[in-house]
């Protein structure tokens, strides 16, 4: 960004933390797209506003890890580099993030062996294509003209549910 981020802000550059804060916030929601019905230019405002926000951070994290630096090592230490115990606590965290992954990996692999066999349909109770309505009535009418085969009432039933069991 070629601007100065304190001018696009508004601020000095001895402002402090808060005031930088407070003027990024309220030129945010000024020019926020969403508050200025999508505007092209308020869209185009709240970028550099943001760019110049983080600009401004930025710059003051470098002036304050380079103070720091020549306070405890001398100007001559400060490569850039983060130093050594970061280095070793990242090293540490990405070993703590690999381990949880594995045994993660590992008990979706056991939840997957470890699960029960899915009933059947027929094992649930639930009507299966065999039992159709058709067949339903077929063994209705063998029922009936078995039971009542000698009377005319079970031989007019089982001809009225088209049994073909005619056993006079």
């Amino acid at each position: 960004m070629a601007a100065d981020p304190y001018a696009v802000l508004g601020v000095s550059p001895q402002a402090s933390d808060a005031e930088l804060r407070s003027a990024y916030h309220r030129l945010a929601q000024l020019h926020h797209p969403d508050h200025n019905h999508g505007s092209v230019d308020a869209a185009r405002r709240f970028t550099q506003v943001q760019s110049a926000y983080a600009q401004a951070l930025l710059l003051r994290r470098k002036a304050a890890s380079s103070g720091r630096a020549r306070k405890a090592r001398g100007p001559a230490s400060s490569a850039g580099r983060p130093a050594p115990d970061v280095d070793a606590r990242i090293a540490a965290l990405e070993h703590e993030l690999q381990q949880v992954r594995e045994r993660a990996r590992r008990a979706a692999a056991e939840a997957a062996q470890s699960r029960p066999r899915r009933a059947t349909p027929e094992e649930l109770g639930y009507v299966t294509t065999e039992d159709s309505f058709s067949k339903i009535l077929d063994d209705a009418s063998a029922e009936l003209g078995s039971r009542f085969s000698r009377s005319p009432l079970g031989r007019r039933l089982a001809d009225l549910l088209g049994s073909d069991d005619d056993d006079g």
